[in-house]
């Protein structure tokens, strides 16, 4: 168990150290294309937009298609995740049932085909470990929370809402865009009824398009603050 431990703070580390909001441009890169993760901007911290009063621990929520401005638009998840980055927020994590159905419940009302997660698999320099691979199983994490997610086959815990099928009708996460054109389906996004599936997580190739949920980061806000002082 401790060694499991060990290993996971390990992981945890170099994640966050890649993508800190004092990292160097150097060090900040997106491991598929080199662009990099962006510094929150102080002002568009203090006036960042809460679609969802006070969910979770005081968390601010964004939603980009109850927002004019990004209403009808869709990014990767690269450009989304620095969208929610400028504005001490990250890509949401969902962690719990709760979670889910929350996210679940806005799909739903906002009638919204799908959107991105934080969620990522860990296929990168440095995910070569034993207890990592298969990746597809056991490299799972949220990169918003810095949390390693369970392993897709794990009998304890809560594993998550992934989907039963997919575009190839298989279990997900299924990587079934590598074996059709070489991109690795690295993050996760949750569609809406999209293969008649209900409300549920698949994976999918990072350079896809999507809206998105920006959730609060206690790391960026608490970096801005220390920073830039009073941002709510």
């Amino acid at each position: 168990m401790l060694l499991r431990h060990l290993a996971l703070l390990a992981l945890l580390v170099a994640v966050a150290w890649a993508q800190r909001p004092g990292a160097r441009p150097n060090q900040a890169q997106n491991q598929e294309s080199g662009r990099e993760l962006i510094r929150p901007d102080p002002e568009a911290c203090k006036n960042r937009i809460n679609h969802a009063a006070t969910f979770r621990n005081g968390h601010y929520y964004f939603f980009s298609w109850s927002h004019g401005p990004t209403s009808q638009h869709e990014r990767d998840w690269l450009d989304a995740r620095n969208i929610c980055r400028k504005h001490c927020q990250d890509l949401v994590s969902i962690e719990t049932q709760d979670e889910a159905n929350f996210v679940i419940d806005n799909l739903r009302t906002g009638n919204v085909k799908y959107i991105w997660t934080s969620g990522r698999k860990c296929n990168f320099e440095g995910c070569d470990r034993p207890d990592l691979q298969p990746s597809i199983i056991n490299g799972w994490f949220w990169a918003g929370s810095n949390t390693r997610m369970p392993a897709i086959n794990s009998t304890h815990g809560w594993r998550g809402d992934w989907s039963h099928t997919g575009g190839s009708g298989t279990p997900q996460p299924d990587n079934r865009e590598f074996g059709e054109n070489g991109n690795d389906e690295a993050c996760i996004a949750v569609l809406n009824n999209f293969y008649g599936d209900g409300v549920k997580w698949h994976d999918i190739s990072c350079n896809h398009v999507k809206p998105w949920i920006c959730e609060d980061s206690d790391d960026l806000l608490n970096f801005a603050r220390a920073r830039f002082g009073n941002i709510p």
